[in-house]
Order: structure tokens, then sequence, then C-alpha cells
């Protein structure tokens, strides 16, 4: 299995959305394998980005559909 099947960039995140969210976020579509909110490595801020990567490759049209609202950000 290629390493990229199943990963999704999740750009637009507020600040203070954590792996967890993410993670309770997407499982509503399937098995979420890992979360990641990608954070600046001298601060340790999040930089408003993220990925998620899921079980199952072929919910991920039905994922790009949706629109998508997390901690009241449209990501």
């Amino acid at each position: 299995m290629n390493s990229d099947q199943g990963k999704l960039f999740i750009g637009g995140i507020s600040w203070e959305t954590t792996e967890e969210k993410l993670k309770e976020y997407f499982e509503n579509y399937g098995d979420v394998v890992k979360t990641v909110v990608m954070r600046d490595k001298t601060i340790g801020r999040p930089k408003g980005f993220g990925f998620v990567v899921v079980v199952d490759p072929s919910i991920l049209d039905r994922v790009l559909q949706d629109k998508h609202t997390i901690d009241a950000r449209t990501v």
C-alpha cells in the first residue's frame, strides 16, 4: 500500500485544534489511523494545518465532497 493512500491534508485549522479533535471529527467517516497538527519547531505553536490518515481510502471522495467546520473554522 502506498504510504499516501488515505492521507488528507487539513488546512486552515484553528490554533486550538488538537490531534484528538481532528481524530474525533474525522472518525465520523471511518477509522482514523493517525492525526498530526503541524507545529513550529522553535516555539511549538500550531502552524494552522495538519494531516489525517484513514484506514479506508475509499471514503476520501465523500470526505472531500463535504464542507468541514472544526473549532469554528472552515477547513
